[in-house]
């Protein structure tokens, strides 16, 4: 009888962990794609590319208002988000003078793709969306930013160190490691701990997506986008992303590095509560380190 009782138990704890794992792999919460480039009057170039394990990616290029400067950025969006989502919050950079390049991740908005795993494979796609600049639009890799938002921060933060053609660097509410963020997200929305469930959940995650998932970190990693200009931007009542771990991770960034924590700021509310104060540091980062490079 109670090996019936412990084998009932032990099929319970795996089920639950393989479903804990979905959650990260599938996230519940995905959001639709409502907005496009038209919402904001803006033109724009539907682009798909291709990642190395044979995903179609789907992105947009938002030319620049003056077509005779150069100044490109790479636009990374969160977990369970898309381009859309990202394009609402930044819009603001293309009347600034910026062509916006803007893709979904693996699994996301218009994106191929089974599941998600956190920046592991998304450096996959990051690869893909730096490949096909330089085979479409090879002047946009003369003057390239990137901006990265929640795991898009994280992908940049672990990514942009490989590429020489990117300049400066923007990471808002970036997450530390993998194990870190899965843990946070669990405590928040579904309150039980990280031992034994959370690192269960993992090690079945490793088990159905690839052992290598989360090995990488953005704070391991980070110090290699030096001595490209990096800004860092938190908020301290962001509860997914906490203040302490974009501390942390900034600490780990080489120079030269400016850390922005925003006051009453929450996960994807940095820019809703600085408001304007957000637009002119974000922009002037991006204007002083991308100087406008006039085309013949």
């Amino acid at each position: 009888m109670i090996w019936i009782i412990l084998a009932v138990i032990l099929l319970g704890l795996g089920a639950i962990l393989y479903w804990g794992a979905g959650v990260i792999l599938y996230p519940p919460s995905m959001s639709a794609m409502e907005v496009f480039p038209e919402s904001f009057g803006l033109p724009y170039e539907r682009i798909a590319f291709q990642t190395e394990d044979g995903l179609t990616l789907k992105g947009w290029f938002v030319p620049a208002p003056d077509a005779n400067k150069d100044r490109t950025l790479l636009m990374c969006h969160g977990w369970s988000d898309n381009k859309g989502e990202l394009l609402k919050m930044t819009a603001y950079l293309h009347q600034a003078g910026f062509n916006l390049f803007y893709f979904d991740f693996r699994s996301h908005g218009e994106s191929q793709g089974e599941f998600t795993t956190l920046g592991h494979y998304e450096l996959r796609d990051l690869r893909a969306a730096m490949k096909c600049l330089k085979e479409r639009k090879p002047w946009c890799l003369e003057n390239l930013g990137v901006f990265g938002f929640s795991m898009g921060a994280a992908v940049a933060a672990m990514g942009a160190g490989d590429y020489p053609e990117i300049r400066a660097v923007i990471l808002e509410s970036p997450f530390t490691e993998f194990h870190r963020v899965c843990a946070q997200w669990t405590k928040n929305h579904l309150h039980i701990p990280y031992f034994p469930l959370v690192m269960g959940a993992i090690f079945v995650l490793r088990l159905r997506a690839g052992l290598a998932v989360g090995r990488q970190s953005p704070i391991n990693s980070i110090v290699r986008i030096s001595p490209k200009p990096l800004l860092v931007i938190g908020g301290t009542a962001d509860t997914l992303m906490p203040e302490s771990g974009v501390r942390q991770l900034y600490a780990a960034a080489g120079e030269p590095k400016q850390l922005w924590i925003i006051s009453g700021a929450a996960h994807g509310k940095c820019h809703e509560t600085a408001g304007l104060a957000y637009e002119r540091r974000v922009i002037g980062f991006f204007e002083k380190n991308l100087l406008p490079v006039p085309r013949a």
